[in-house]
């Protein structure tokens, strides 16, 4: 893992720490059962999985036993799913947000990709499914990693950002939101959003006011390590 790139390991940001290094840890275990060639080694990731899933419960509010069912029925994961959320702006400039149904935290409308979805597609689709409003795509606005800007979980995400123009339909609530409306920067619920949500929602209005802004993306934190093939290149 190295170091932890100049981050403070306290509070929120020793909880993110703890849950880069179980889903590091989950991500190995689950690529070591797929390759397995005996029980032994079977046995040994089974409980490095277990392992990530009591380091996880460390800082989850879930219940071990239910982590652990989780972990152990999805044994697929082994590399970061793919979400998206969508910036719509209206023509006032505000910005549109729905109330979760799950946490009541708000958030900008998105969800998972799906399977034979392009991109932008499921960013349309997903405003439809929980506003009701129909948008027209204005760009990319950037990746963002979910584990650097205060999201967590049981999964390591990253989020394609994309803006789009409100073309049509009154936004009203659906089975999947509490509450939807319109935003200026002065208005949002700063304080009730969802975790990670902050940081896209504040590049979404920068955008906003200056449209030559270049994409978002974290920036890697060091040189790649080398590895044994390296080694053998060089011998």
């Amino acid at each position: 893992m190295g170091a932890n790139d100049g981050r403070e390991v306290e509070g929120e940001a020793a909880e993110e720490t703890i849950l880069r290094v179980a889903g590091k840890l989950r991500a190995l275990s689950n690529n070591g059962l797929r390759f397995a060639d005996n029980p032994y080694q079977t046995e040994t990731f089974e409980q490095m999985l277990a392992l990530s899933a009591e380091l996880t419960a460390l800082v989850d509010t879930r219940p071990l036993a239910k982590i652990q069912r989780h972990f152990f029925d999805d044994t697929r994961y082994i590399s970061p799913y793919t979400v998206v959320d969508t910036a719509v702006f209206d023509d006032a400039g505000r910005i549109l947000l729905i109330q979760r149904g799950d946490n009541g935290r708000w958030a900008l409308p998105g969800g998972w990709c799906e399977v034979d979805d392009l991109p932008g597609e499921g960013a349309v689709r997903e405003v439809w499914e929980e506003t009701g409003c129909r948008v027209e795509l204005s760009g990319l606005l950037g990746i963002f990693d979910n584990n650097y800007h205060g999201g967590g979980g049981l999964h390591h995400l990253y989020c394609l950002l994309f803006a789009a123009r409100h073309v049509e339909g009154t936004p009203f609530v659906t089975s999947e939101t509490l509450d939807v409306g319109w935003f200026t920067p002065q208005n949002v619920p700063w304080d009730a959003l969802q975790h990670a949500h902050p940081t896209r929602i504040r590049f979404a209005f920068e955008w906003q006011q200056d449209r030559s802004l270049r994409p978002f993306y974290d920036l890697p934190r060091g040189q790649p390590q080398p590895t044994w093939q390296h080694s053998a290149s060089q011998g």
